[in-house]
């Protein structure tokens, strides 16, 4: 049987010595995060589990959960993110955010996705990294799909660029060791741009590993993927931000590696009437009894790219979709920053969590601390984006903050909200 041996401590070389030690096969090593996966028996795994300074773990499976959805929303979220950009002269478009996709694939050649995969890795055991499933195309459309000259339908911020790490099979299974490569991999790639010296902008630094995907939260501190994705935050700067689940309404229900408290979790709101959680979004609190999630975005009846075609285009719910929209939101709100504030200025989730409670919105009977079906709320786009035009000049301030002022209200109308 194969098993993900984590560190508690030991050197990585330590670690893989002691696989080998009590006998280890097939054994693979992460290149940074400081995990050994190999195949051992009963025994195996007990005389390797006395070893202070490490844990074993069986490798277990994880699944994407989606969900088709018939009807077409009367006014998309694509709508309501174009009216955004639109409000700051020139639009803005998420231009230096790169979001690694860890999922099913990316269908690059899709009009809407044409030279947006600046990266390609796959850690799937599927032949190829395209996606054959259907799901990673679509988050990563969300994310940041680029509008095509007919002018069609793109996503949250099309001008950022896209990693396609294959971590899904094409049957929509993956293994912890497979994402775990795949987190690795992007940490070293981080690694790589920073001895480079390339800035935070260049579009092979990553800035944010999007997980739309998830496995039972077991309440273990010490299970590799929330490891992996810990180290990936605290030690690599990237933001990981997680889908919640779909299992709601019932409680403790939110998926791992959502559940881990440096992950960004991202439940799902309904797209359209008033500012009410998805019935289906997963809620808290965690096996550990954490607070979860951190933040809601829309997530029912939403546009996207289908990976059946490349001129073809889906409608699907689930907090998979609601996590690449906050994804694609960072892009919108650094670019914004840097305009006001320097190309050295910074953005990132884990920290704006700590004063999250005064730029989220809930409906008025919800608390006003983070809660478990809510976290924080939705972030106020565009009082956020208002705020970083602060630096601005008294003009410049009044000519933004009107359009501001008139895209929050045409965004009430388009998603009905009263």
């Amino acid at each position: 049987m194969r098993y993900a041996v984590v560190s508690r401590g030991l050197a990585p070389e330590r670690l893989e010595a002691e696989v080998r030690r009590i006998g280890g096969r097939d054994i693979t090593r992460t290149r940074l995060l400081g995990q050994v996966f190999c195949e051992l028996d009963e025994e195996q795994v007990k005389v390797l589990s006395k070893v202070a300074g490490l844990a074993v773990k069986p490798v277990k499976e994880f699944r994407t959960d989606q969900m088709l959805t018939a009807a077409r929303p009367v006014a998309t979220v694509s709508d309501v993110f174009y009216l955004l950009r639109s409000c700051f002269s020139p639009p803005l478009t998420g231009t230096g955010l790169t979001v690694a996709v860890l999922d099913s694939g990316i269908r690059k050649s899709h009009r809407s996705l044409q030279g947006k995969v600046v990266y390609e890795a796959n850690y799937s055991g599927s032949p190829s990294a395209g996606d054959v499933f259907g799901h990673g195309t679509q988050v990563a459309f969300v994310a940041a799909g680029g509008q095509h000259a007919t002018g069609e339908k793109a996503g949250v911020a099309p001008g950022a660029s896209l990693m396609n790490v294959k971590v899904i099979n094409d049957d929509g299974i993956g293994t912890d060791e497979g994402i775990i490569l795949g987190i690795d991999r992007v940490c070293d790639l981080a690694e790589e741009a920073r001895r480079k010296g390339l800035h935070a902008t260049d579009e092979l630094y990553p800035n944010v590993l999007n997980i739309s995907f998830g496995g039972e939260d077991d309440g273990d501190p010490d299970n590799p993927v929330r490891v992996a994705c810990r180290q990936a935050s605290r030690e690599y700067g990237l933001d990981v931000i997680a889908a919640a689940g779909n299992f709601g309404p019932k409680m403790t229900t939110v998926t791992l590696p959502a559940c881990d408290p440096e992950v960004i979790a991202v439940g799902a709101v309904e797209t359209l009437g008033e500012l009410l959680i998805w019935e289906k979004s997963s809620r808290g609190p965690t096996r550990q009894g954490e607070t979860k999630p951190d933040f809601v975005m829309w997530g029912t009846s939403i546009e996207m790219a289908s990976e059946d075609a490349d001129d073809r285009y889906v409608t699907k719910s689930g907090t998979s979709f609601a996590a690449p929209m906050l994804s694609g939101l960072t892009g919108l709100l650094w670019e914004s920053g840097r305009r006001a504030y320097g190309e050295n200025w910074s953005f990132r989730w884990v920290q704006a969590r700590q004063v999250a409670a005064y730029f989220c919105t809930k409906p008025p009977d919800a608390t006003v601390n983070k809660d478990n079906s809510y976290g924080f709320g939705l972030p106020a786009m565009g009082a956020m984006l208002g705020q970083l035009t602060a630096a601005k000049s008294p003009a410049q301030q009044m000519m933004e903050s009107l359009p501001v002022l008139m895209m929050m209200t045409m965004m009430t109308a388009a998603v009905g909200w009263v």
